[in-house]
């Protein structure tokens, strides 16, 4: 799958966040990725529960998606897949388990291309290849990753 942009068009990049917020690392690591997206003029939506608002400012567009619910259910695909369509990112960029496998099973929905970060080794390894690129943590988690585009960024360096 290749995905062509126009040189003057904004790189525009989705972050998918699954569960409620508890405070820990995917919460500060999304949150200055993405204030690090905005100030290098890329486009940022987050979709995510409603507990994560208060974590982004004015400058990343923050919709609610209901990650509460059963990761099958049809009306959480549906919505999930809703927002995407309408946001149309260059980039969908999943953190956390229930986040990958909702990317997982709709990507072939939607043409953007597909990342996911994986923080800690408890999502599924076959759904490593529903994604273009992986971004592991550390480089322990990054040598348990199966998949030809694995990327090291360190947590705390986003």
């Amino acid at each position: 799958m290749t995905l062509t942009r126009n040189i003057d068009e904004k790189l525009s990049v989705c972050f998918a966040i699954s569960g409620l917020n508890t405070g820990g690392g995917i919460e500060r690591h999304v949150r200055d990725l993405a204030a690090g997206l905005v100030n290098s003029d890329c486009s940022v939506t987050i979709l995510a529960h409603e507990s994560y608002k208060a974590l982004f400012d004015h400058s990343v567009e923050f919709r609610i998606v209901r990650f509460d619910r059963w990761r099958y259910s049809p009306f959480l695909l549906r919505e999930f897949t809703k927002q995407v369509l309408a946001i149309e990112p260059s980039i969908v960029h999943a953190h956390g388990r229930k986040a990958a496998q909702v990317v997982s099973l709709t990507r072939h929905k939607f043409r953007s291309r597909c990342i996911l970060t994986v923080h800690n080794l408890n999502i599924k390894p076959h759904l490593y290849e529903k994604f273009d690129t992986i971004i592991a943590v550390s480089p322990a988690v990054a040598r348990k990753i199966d998949h030809p585009y694995v990327q090291t960024i360190l947590n705390g360096c986003s």
